[in-house]
């Protein structure tokens, strides 16, 4: 399998992880429990810290996309820091509107693939979610939602495409 196949895997994970939080589904901690908040955080930091070794596994092969694989590993390591240590995620808005904007960069680089674009389309839209919610101006509901369609449409579909040795298209 390839790595970006796994970076897909674990990340969606994470974002599922996050957005069934924010839907408000088992959100509240159970009777004398710690907030699942924070086992969202160890799952979205483990999704993270593995997305920088699947960039060593990529390797010179291709650069470019190493480099837009760490973006978002940044992301997701510093989105599981805060939520394990109960940090302000007014921050963590602040960091997805570059998440959100500078990936747009590659837009030419991944011409010839609808698939990929699309994706960076839907990332772009869901980090400027992350950063109206975390200022109250979305609702966390809406942002769950849309976290759990980008989970299965730009993490486990290209995933799975891409585990059975097809590209994406």
């Amino acid at each position: 399998m390839p790595p970006i196949a796994i970076v897909f895997f674990l990340t969606g994970i994470a974002v599922w992880a996050n957005a069934l939080y924010f839907l408000g589904v088992a959100s509240r901690p159970a009777d004398g429990g710690s907030d699942p908040v924070r086992a969202v955080g160890w799952i979205t930091l483990i999704a993270g810290l593995s997305n920088f070794w699947q960039v060593s596994q990529i390797g010179q092969a291709d650069n470019l996309l190493g480099g837009l694989v760490v973006f978002y590993a940044a992301f997701f390591t510093f989105l599981g820091i805060t939520e394990i240590l109960g940090l302000d995620l007014r921050v963590v808005g602040h960091v997805a509107i570059a998440v959100a904007l500078v990936p747009l960069v590659y837009w030419e680089a991944l011409a010839g693939g609808w698939m990929l674009r699309s994706i960076l389309v839907v990332w772009a839209l869901v980090f400027l979610a992350i950063a109206a919610t975390t200022y109250g101006r979305l609702g966390a509901r809406v942002l769950g939602a849309l976290l759990l369609l980008t989970a299965v449409y730009t993490f486990w579909i290209p995933a799975s495409i891409l585990a059975m040795g097809n590209t994406l298209p």
